[in-house]
């Protein structure tokens, strides 16, 4: 139907966008988190250096080496998220409405707005793993792929049809408490904004109210789940040394300390802030000048 074919345009659009201008954030931070930290090799492997070697080796183009498996991943993962989400969100309407048996109600619990946010990431997360895998090691020094059908090839003799989907458990721990609480803050963020406006009789421009609330949200919701990216990042690079989830946390915990795990966190955080900004904000955008908000955007039905 019409409404659902705004969503995964609109998903798309923003995907697609905040793919291409924020490549290098994620290139610099897989580069970051492919090896063990040193303690003795303090400075050595920082961003600076790191983006200086990739300049050096591969000019300033090589910054955005990875794009292309990117936005096979991003572009349809973040369409089906949406699309997901929309639908989700009233399903999840419609009970609150049953039990509560009030059938005027247009918000959404902080709980179910969690929920959702989780579930509709980490449905998509798997649909597109094996973009993810294609992904990450683009963007990895430790793999030279001449393009993406040989990696495609390479994956496929080395693993089978398993190694597309190595790392889906972190993945999914991270990516659904990360939707979760992403959407969670956002929503209760954007209620709030709205509400000291209206106090103080100030107008906010709607798209302001959007990128505050996703910067914000994607900030803390970035922090909480950094461990869970790390432990992902080493599966998929170097399975033969990483073979679970548990025996992972175990062998970052003891070789690099705590500080492991928050290796290319500034990265992470800077990109996800960003990101969730402009995915959310262009997102909205779409909705509003195609006429669909009032009848479906997930973000009618505020927290």
């Amino acid at each position: 139907k019409p409404g659902s074919i705004v969503h995964l345009g609109a998903g798309a659009l923003s995907g697609v966008t905040s793919c291409v201008l924020l490549q290098p954030f994620d290139l610099v931070k897989t580069r970051l988190q492919q090896t063990q930290m040193q303690t003795h090799a303090r400075g050595i492997g920082t961003i600076a250096n790191t983006v200086q070697s990739i300049v050096a080796s591969s000019g300033v183009r090589g910054l955005w080496r990875g794009t292309l498996p990117s936005l096979i991943r991003n572009a349809p993962g973040t369409s089906l998220y949406f699309y997901f989400l929309n639908h989700t969100k009233h399903t999840c309407l419609a009970i609150e409405r049953r039990l509560s048996n009030d059938t005027t109600r247009t918000r959404l619990s902080p709980t179910s707005n969690m929920i959702i946010g989780a579930s509709s990431r980490a449905v998509a997360g798997f649909l597109l793993m094996p973009g993810t895998i294609l992904k990450v090691q683009f963007e990895s020094s430790l793999y030279k792929h001449a393009g993406i059908a040989g990696a495609v090839q390479n994956i496929w003799h080395t693993s089978g049809v398993r190694g597309f989907f190595v790392g889906a458990v972190p993945t999914a721990i991270r990516d659904a408490p990360y939707a979760g609480l992403y959407l969670l803050l956002y929503e209760a963020i954007k209620h709030q904004e709205r509400t000291i406006a209206k106090q103080r009789n100030v107008l906010i421009p709607e798209t302001a109210v959007t990128m505050v609330a996703g910067v914000a949200a994607g900030l803390a919701a970035s922090y909480i789940t950094q461990p869970f990216d790390m432990v992902k990042t080493r599966m998929q690079l170097r399975p033969r040394e990483y073979t679970s989830v548990a025996q992972s946390f175990a062998k970052i915990y003891n070789e690099e300390t705590i500080r492991g795990f928050f290796r290319g966190i500034s990265l992470r955080v800077l990109r996800k802030g960003v990101q969730a900004s402009l995915v959310f904000t262009l997102y909205e955008w779409v909705l509003r000048s195609t006429g669909s908000r009032e009848e479906s955007s997930p973000t009618k039905l505020r927290a």
